[in-house]
């Protein structure tokens, strides 16, 4: 007679909630500019003040966070910053630096890469304007999908996003007076943005600001990136942001042969 034994659930991990309250306090610390205190820290997070507090003083001790002598505030530290650099090398945006250079030169505008994170992107580079008047978001900003020229790229080139319209329905507020925020809207968007191969932002995202993307493709077709070229509406009429469309693909292509995807 053969007897079955049901394997028990595996036990969590020791260490596992400390490493991820780690991680949340230091994630906590990438998206705000200001340093934090430990009541803020606690308050943000959930944590009681004894756990915010350990888990900061850690943190210091490794590196990752700094606190000023004599002062309960804290901000990233040099650990976290080597850590950023060597992500940066690992990403490849060293290798695709070059590219995103040359295309701000030669457009004279403001260029960012970005990566797909969920429904978001996320800014890993970016190369500013000369120009007096610009526009330019933060490394590490995050942007809406239906929102945006590079996550409407995104949103074109990524079968895994298909059921976004849909599955965002009701959260896809209109964040300037031409957001396209209706599902039906942005799905015929998406269809002329896979006929052309590049997406625009026409202020939808900030008034006065217009953009033109293109998706970074991975070894499938898949778009897991994308660049896009902002500037002031007054410099992007509707001709310019026809003329650049195929100029921000290219360079989009370029960067596809060179990151790691």
């Amino acid at each position: 007679m053969t007897t079955s034994v049901e394997s028990a659930p595996a036990a969590p991990v020791a260490g596992t909630q400390a490493i991820r309250r780690a991680f949340d306090v230091l994630t906590l610390f990438r998206d705000e500019a200001a340093p934090l205190g430990v009541v803020q820290i606690a308050e943000r997070l959930g944590f009681t003040l004894s756990t915010a507090h350990r888990i900061a003083r850690a943190l210091v001790g490794t590196g990752y966070l700094s606190q000023a002598e004599g002062r309960e505030r804290y901000r990233l530290g040099p650990q976290a910053l080597l850590l950023g650099q060597a992500a940066q090398r690992s990403l490849g945006i060293d290798a695709v630096r070059p590219v995103l250079e040359q295309l701000a030169d030669s457009t004279g505008e403001s260029v960012n890469l970005g990566l797909l994170d969920g429904d978001e992107v996320v800014v890993v580079y970016r190369v500013e304007s000369a120009q007096p008047l610009r526009f330019s978001m933060e490394v590490g900003s995050r942007i809406e999908l239906y929102a945006s020229s590079m996550g409407k790229a995104l949103l074109a080139f990524n079968d895994s996003l298909a059921d976004y319209p849909d599955r965002r329905a009701d959260s896809m507020r209109p964040l300037t007076a031409t957001t396209l925020h209706e599902p039906a809207e942005l799905r015929a968007d998406l269809e002329e943005i896979r006929a052309r191969g590049w997406s625009t932002d026409d202020q939808e995202s900030l008034p006065a600001v217009r953009c033109v993307g293109a998706p970074v493709l991975d070894f499938s077709g898949q778009a897991r990136a994308a660049v896009a070229v902002q500037a002031p509406a007054v410099r992007m009429p509707d001709k310019r942001l026809a003329e650049l469309g195929p100029v921000v693909r290219l360079a989009a292509d370029q960067v596809s042969r060179l990151l790691p995807l």
